[in-house]
């Protein structure tokens, strides 16, 4: 039987999301996906960051699709995150890329 929620989840990750934080961001994001059937990420609140949290959300984001779920963000991306993720070529709008690129982060289709 499968006990999964059909609410969205919501997951914000705010503040402190580095290498050395972000074990707690991926158990947080784990049990979201195991109890719903969509979750929802809110990346506003980010204080500091790194790519250890790009490379958590895409990692998430592919264990959802591969569970038949779903993983958006609660809205684009902005300010320093947009930077970092243009700088390292995360929001070019290659069709080949699985997991949206510029689609995905930028949220320009409704339907991720």
């Amino acid at each position: 039987m499968d006990n999964t929620n059909q609410e969205i989840g919501f997951v914000d990750l705010d503040g402190l999301q580095t290498v050395r934080t972000i074990g707690v961001a991926h158990d947080r994001l784990k049990a979201a996906i195991a109890d719903h059937a969509a979750v929802r990420i809110g990346l506003d609140g980010l204080e500091e960051f790194d790519l250890s949290l790009v490379q958590l959300v895409l990692a998430a984001r592919r264990g959802a699709l591969a569970a038949g779920k779903s993983l958006i963000l609660a809205g684009p991306v902005r300010g320093p995150l947009y930077v970092t993720l243009d700088r390292a070529g995360f929001l070019s709008r290659d069709a080949a890329d699985s997991l949206g690129g510029a689609t995905f982060w930028l949220q320009a289709s409704g339907d991720q």
